[in-house]
């Protein structure tokens, strides 16, 4: 499962490196192209309801290989049009939501046998999400602008190679994926969500959650904003190449790295809720400031404050995470867990669609600004919102420190 992810992850990396250039190309509406990479997150709060439902139960094996055979399919299809001079924007939203589709179910594949019993056994699992990124950011990014700038269509074309590659990685498994522990089969209890009729689960928050969920999806949109016009913003107002976004890509996502491991030191020194407030401070602070130091003179300041913009991004992403649990009192897993992702993962695509209407009228550059102020509301609404002292029980404790 680790080549899998691996190679995986590779593939994604070059496919979004390159989706959203061959948008650019098409056309410089803020609104198009922002579409296309709305598309490409759009399935993730879909499947995270999905995933807990009876037909997703199946061998993990089998919905990891789905996964990467239908991004195959698709970056195949975009691959062929693109090479005939055929595509179009209404087929790279297609496109991105049969790729989106299929990153979700593999993710959803890939933690459910990361948490089942055993799921740690010799050439079960390993690290499936650590590789996954390992492959997005050090490879797949940078490479997919440095082949899309020898011609369009051949990142997605290698992509048919390194998605199948991936599948057989997964579908020859030597032994299938462990299924993940039993959920919860009722809607009695005090937990907040649970699993009703053949196994749709009831999106309703665990009580003491709403008030991190709101923040951390208004956090969410305001980051999807950002990357949503983001190629615009690198290629017209930085002046950057397709070998230069996908290295830009790449640097905003280590800069995200260094963010969630610095999350447990920040929530250290000032607590969970300031260290919330204090991360998406930052992150608005960081693409404020690109949007209003962007130039093609100067790129390098502009990608500096994107990276303080993105670390401070997923370091909140982290602590509302831990906050999550303690606004419970308790460890917030399986169907309340799915309720979380749900409404954050919705705000992935709303932001992208609101940016894009916004850079319409305003511009990227202000709309980039907006994205920062959006998060600055954030950290606002989280210190007014986010209660400021709540018992942490042992258990929410060590789950907060992962």
């Amino acid at each position: 499962m680790r080549r899998s992810s691996l190679l995986a992850g590779v593939g994604d990396g070059m496919v979004a490196t390159a989706l959203a250039l061959l948008a650019a190309g098409l056309t410089r509406d803020p609104l198009s192209v922002a579409s296309v990479f709305a598309a490409q997150h759009l399935p993730w709060a879909v499947v995270a309801v999905a995933g807990h439902s009876t037909w997703v139960d199946a061998d993990r094996r089998t919905v990891l290989g789905l996964g990467v055979t239908l991004r195959a399919v698709a970056v195949a299809v975009v691959g062929l049009l693109t090479l005939a001079g055929a595509e179009t924007v209404f087929l790279l939203v297609v496109a991105a939501l049969a790729v989106g589709l299929g990153e979700a179910l593999a993710d959803q594949a890939e933690a459910d046998a990361s948490v089942a019993p055993h799921a740690s056994s010799p050439g079960n699992v390993g690290s499936p999400r650590r590789n996954a990124m390992l492959g997005l950011a050090v490879i797949g990014f940078p490479l997919g602008g440095l082949v899309y700038e020898v011609a369009a269509a051949l990142p997605f074309l290698l992509d048919v190679g390194v998605f199948a590659l991936a599948a057989l990685a997964a579908l020859t498994l030597r032994t299938p994926l462990p299924r993940p522990p039993a959920r919860p089969r009722s809607n009695g209890g005090g937990f907040g969500a649970g699993a009703g009729p053949r196994g749709r689960v009831a999106l309703s928050l665990v009580p003491g959650t709403g008030p991190v969920t709101a923040v951390s999806a208004l956090s969410a949109a305001a980051g999807s904003g950002v990357a949503s016009v983001l190629v615009l913003f690198a290629l017209d107002d930085l002046g950057l190449g397709a070998p230069s976004f996908g290295l830009l890509l790449a640097g905003l996502a280590g800069a995200s790295t260094l963010g969630a491991l610095a999350a447990p030191s920040i929530a250290g020194a000032v607590g969970l809720r300031g260290g919330l407030a204090l991360t998406l401070a930052v992150a608005g602070a960081g693409y404020a400031g690109a949007g209003m130091v962007g130039e093609p003179e100067g790129p390098l300041a502009a990608a500096a404050a994107l990276g303080v913009g993105a670390a401070g991004s997923l370091a909140a992403a982290v602590l509302g995470r831990a906050l999550l649990h303690v606004g419970a009192g308790r460890a917030v897993e399986g169907a309340g867990l799915v309720a979380f992702h749900a409404r954050v993962w919705a705000g992935l695509p709303l932001g992208a669609l609101l940016a894009g209407v916004a850079a319409r009228t305003l511009g990227v550059p202000a709309t980039m600004v907006a994205g920062g102020a959006l998060s600055v509301a954030a950290a606002l609404a989280s210190v007014v919102l986010v209660p400021g002292r709540v018992p942490v029980p042992p258990q929410v404790g060590q789950a907060a420190r992962k």
